[in-house]
């Protein structure tokens, strides 16, 4: 465990990677807080994506049928969607992105699993790059995980890897103010092509401003 710890201590260290992490998190964060909104599971009204709607119960395909049980649930539909958004905010403000990233990775575990066992086209791929950003995640604090697979002793204590990026507060708040303005948007009634957009546009002009302002280390 100790030489894992140490080979995953040596990327951290790589400026690029420390932003690829940062923003890995924004990434996936927002697009799960968006798709729960998107999708209605904040409401007892969601929105019929594969849902069929308006098809009678006995004509629906099997995924179709899966997700109008679960809509049609209302607190199972919410809870699902509230665990969603808890997860994607945590993983937002980098400061609790370790909380984030473990209920992220029963999330989308249990996501995979469906999107296989109902054979959805292509998208066991893209649930399945998902699993592994989130794991990739994991691995990045190992450091914090470290004791769930050995003992807790002052031989086995580590300091704390410091890394010149990601540990700084700009991006605490810029995760915050971008799900802020996710749910602005959705309180405001935009739709979802403008919630993406603007936290976009919203990112890269986070980053540029990192860069272009004078950095007190």
């Amino acid at each position: 465990m100790k030489k894992l710890i140490q080979f995953i201590s040596f990327f951290r260290k790589f400026k690029a990677l420390q932003i690829f992490t940062i923003y890995l998190r924004y990434l996936i964060g927002g697009s799960f807080v968006i798709a729960a909104i998107g999708m209605g599971k904040l409401s007892d009204n969601p929105i019929p994506l594969a849902l069929a709607a308006n098809k009678p119960i006995q004509d629906l395909e099997p995924i179709q049928l899966f997700f109008r049980v679960m809509a049609e649930s209302g607190l199972y539909w919410n809870f699902i969607g509230w665990s969603q958004i808890i997860a994607g905010g945590l993983l937002m403000t980098q400061r609790f992105a370790s909380l984030g990233a473990a209920m992220f990775f029963g999330i989308i575990l249990n996501i995979f699993v469906i999107t296989v066992s109902y054979g959805f086209t292509g998208t066991p791929i893209i649930t399945g790059l998902l699993l592994l950003a989130v794991f990739f995640l994991l691995l990045w604090d190992i450091e914090k995980w470290q004791f769930l697979f050995r003992p807790y002793t002052n031989e086995n204590l580590m300091a704390p890897q410091t890394l010149q990026i990601i540990g700084k507060p700009f991006w605490e708040i810029l995760g915050l103010t971008l799900f802020i303005l996710i749910i602005a948007l959705y309180v405001l009634g935009y739709d979802i092509i403008i919630q993406m957009a603007s936290s976009l546009l919203i990112g890269l002009l986070g980053f540029v401003l990192y860069f272009l302002l004078p950095k007190r280390d």
